[in-house]
């Protein structure tokens, strides 16, 4: 990976995405897996279409702070939450299964704005049942 500038000056770390969009919204930390990220890439050359993401990285604290998962990939640098609704929302699931995502929750009610898509690679483990998807 390398850092780059775009346009509007925000340091990017992997194509297509920002650091300021994946560090943690509570510490300002990044450490997202190198793996994960490069088949969000792909997904995203893929749908060819902007992703917005809602939350990426999250330290424990932060975690735990907004009632995340106590065992939440988003604390590995594993899962991505993606602001979409109907058909954007149908292409990634659709892409994310295709890749080997290995969890996908959906929520696609209320209004447009507060829906999206996770997507994360987690293994199988005592408290992650693997593939797996649910809804919010």
């Amino acid at each position: 990976r390398r850092k780059t500038r775009s346009l509007d000056g925000e340091t990017v770390m992997w194509k297509f995405f920002s650091e300021n969009e994946l560090k943690c919204k509570g510490t300002g930390e990044l450490d997202m897996d190198e793996e994960f990220m490069e088949k969000l890439v792909a997904i995203r050359e893929k749908l060819n279409l902007p992703m917005t993401i809602t939350s990426g990285y999250r330290s424990k604290e932060h975690n735990e702070a907004i009632g995340g998962a106590k065992n939440s990939p988003h604390i590995y640098g594993k899962a991505v939450d993606i602001a979409c609704h109907g058909e954007k929302a149908y292409k990634i699931v659709q892409l994310a299964l295709e890749a080997g995502f290995t969890g996908i929750g959906v929520k696609q009610k209320g209004a447009h704005g507060s829906r999206f898509i996770h997507i994360d690679t987690m293994e199988v483990g005592p408290l992650v049942p693997r593939p797996w998807i649910w809804s919010y």
